[in-house]
């Protein structure tokens, strides 16, 4: 699926993806709406209305190590953002899950940008 290494949970319908082999950043649905917006390509946003406060995730390359560092983790953290650790599983929309839908579309290709430049973006329109 648009190179993503995703599997379903038969007891569920669940399709999921494993970060590692992609980057994935949580953060509030505002602020990916507005990060959104200023990228020129995005790459795939999931939006996650299951919540009280909906949640995006944004799904990246792979992340370098140095974006680990606790500099980026503590300016991710003050706008609400996280990097989804190596091995966490990101659920992606699917017919059975109404409260998950991409945004703006769903991709049609292997394109994401890079995990550098999401965050430096995020934190621009902090």
């Amino acid at each position: 699926m648009c190179g993503f290494d995703a599997f379903a949970r038969e007891s569920t319908g669940q399709i999921v993806v494993r970060a590692g082999t992609i980057g994935a950043i949580m953060l509030p649905s505002a602020l990916c709406q507005r990060v959104v917006a200023e990228m020129a390509w995005p790459g795939p946003v999931i939006l996650d209305a299951s919540s009280r406060r909906p949640v995006a995730t944004m799904l990246t390359g792979p992340p370098p190590s140095y974006l680990r560092s606790s500099g980026t983790y503590a300016a991710l953290s003050a706008v609400e953002a996280v990097l989804v650790p190596d091995g966490d599983e990101v659920l992606l929309p699917s017919p059975r899950d109404p409260a998950r839908r991409w945004l703006p579309f769903e991709p049609l290709d292997t394109y994401r940008p890079t995990a550098e430049v999401a965050v430096t973006a995020i934190l621009a329109c902090r």
